[in-house]
């Protein structure tokens, strides 16, 4: 693997300690059977993006993937997406995230809801994927390009190893008109770890790598939404005792807070996109 500061410095911000003994002590103080736990217990905590599964419900929707296909998630974090997205399909899924940490709860968590037949996880970097090229019949990928400086080297991945043919489905936070950004955000505990670039440019890379755009959709307006109460904390922060603090820290509502001022202020944007691997592997941009 290609290790740089930047992919260390990311790599730190993403590796909390005992993580799967957090989740699980917190489904016992929610008096919750974990011999019974099921995909909705672990909403609060595994679907940690912008409107959560409400936003990955529309994506799967959007997708259009059958339960004959074997997807890849790209930066899956601890798996909860990815299970989702096996269980409201019955396709087969693989994640893949640089967080080791990660990596052992998202196949933990797994064992526990018995969906280790359908979903399986890889700890490695998405500019190296550790896959035969045209082996996957569908890529997903959830806000992960924020932490990518290198984006050419990461869609050429996820070109190279989807089969012509097949779709990749992105949700992913970019740029806007106005610079810089608060911090700390969700996804950066400073400018160090954070790689924004415009909707425009983002595309461009796309089409660069080799994809057509097949859906582009603005989801800005809806995350403004879902941010609209996020206030500055004040004092000791009241935390949930399940929630997505666990995975990158207990100042989550400093950048929630943060979060709605960079989108209010058209600092960042959201977008959601669907694109194709020509089968001819030419690309040129529908839609």
């Amino acid at each position: 693997m290609i290790v740089t500061e930047d992919i260390l410095h990311i790599h730190s911000y993403y590796s909390p300690n005992d993580l799967y003994d957090k989740i699980i002590n917190g489904l016992n103080k929610l008096g919750k059977d974990v011999s019974k736990v099921t995909l909705d217990d672990l909403q609060p905590v595994d679907e940690f993006h912008i409107r959560g599964d409400a936003a990955t419900k529309e994506l799967i929707e959007l997708a259009e993937f059958a339960p004959h296909m074997h997807i890849l998630d790209v930066g899956c974090g601890i798996g909860g997406s990815t299970r989702r997205l096996s269980y409201e399909t019955g396709c087969r899924v693989t994640g893949i995230d640089l967080s080791n940490e990660y990596i052992d709860t998202a196949e933990r968590l797994t064992q526990l809801l018995n969906m280790q037949e359908q979903v399986t996880f890889h700890a490695c970097s998405a500019l190296e994927l550790p896959f035969a090229d045209n082996a996957f019949d569908g890529v997903w990928s959830i806000q992960m390009n924020m932490n990518i400086a290198d984006k050419p080297t990461w869609l050429k991945e996820i070109h190279r190893v989807l089969k012509p043919g097949g779709r990749a489905v992105l949700y992913e936070v970019c740029g806007s008109t106005n610079t810089p950004l608060y911090f700390p955000v969700p996804w950066a505990q400073d400018g160090s770890m954070s790689f924004l670039v415009p909707p425009a440019s983002f595309r461009d890379a796309m089409t660069s790598a080799g994809f057509d755009i097949e859906v582009w959709n603005d989801k800005t307006d809806l995350a403004r939404k879902a941010f609209a109460n996020a206030k500055e904390p004040e004092g000791e922060p009241d935390l949930p005792v399940l929630g997505v603090y666990l995975l990158v820290g207990n100042d989550i509502q400093t950048k929630a807070y943060n979060l709605r001022r960079n989108l209010e202020e058209e600092r960042v944007s959201l977008i959601e996109t669907v694109a194709v691997k020509p089968d001819s592997g030419t690309a040129g941009v529908r839609g």
